[in-house]
């Protein structure tokens, strides 16, 4: 979408083309209907205070992914914390805020996400990378590879969990990594 004037209208244009597909990537990821919103206000309200600076040439929407992606990949992290520290009834006052350890425990999240990622077959990571980072609906993706609706659906449903399972099982291993350099 070619941003002409950058003016309202066109971010409002904008917002209505892609609210849908940003909030159902969110809740993809987040399962929670409240989180996702909350992100779908984010991503915008990050896209509204850049929009002045985007220009025509470049690509809006791989943008406003990116920034949906990071908050996507920054609310998991937050939710595996959250739910490590119920589960080990550790007391939060004494805990330390290490924004280092953040940013690589991100980027770490990050690197696995695009691991898994590569780690699908060719045909499933198309329509993958079709829905996730193109935003294009199920009909969309079947339309542009000539394959069934339902075929999308059911790659997209073992991509999911293909991923989600590769970094449940990944990402651990490499925050005991990351606890193991903290101590020595």
């Amino acid at each position: 979408m070619p941003i002409e004037n950058n003016n309202a209208l066109d971010f409002k244009t904008f917002f209505l083309l892609y609210k849908d597909k940003v909030y159902k990537y969110a809740y993809l990821h987040l399962k929670e209907e409240p989180a996702a919103a909350d992100l779908v206000q984010e991503t915008f309200s990050r896209i509204w205070k850049k929009w002045a600076e985007l220009d025509g040439n470049k690509n809006p929407q791989s943008y406003l992914y990116t920034i949906a992606r990071n908050l996507v990949f920054d609310e998991l992290r937050k939710q595996k914390v959250r739910f490590q520290f119920q589960a080990s009834d550790i007391d939060q006052t004494k805990l330390v805020d290490n924004s280092n350890e953040e940013t690589i425990r991100f980027k770490d999240l990050e690197r696995v996400y695009r691991e898994a990622i590569s780690k699908l077959p060719k045909a499933r990571l198309e329509i993958f990378l079709l829905s996730k980072e193109e935003f294009l609906d199920n009909q969309e993706i079947a339309d542009r590879l000539g394959i069934s609706v339902n075929t999308v659906r059911d790659q997209l449903v073992k991509g999911n969990k293909f991923v989600r399972q590769y970094i449940i099982d990944h990402f651990e291993i490499s925050i005991a990594l990351l606890i193991f350099l903290n101590i020595f």
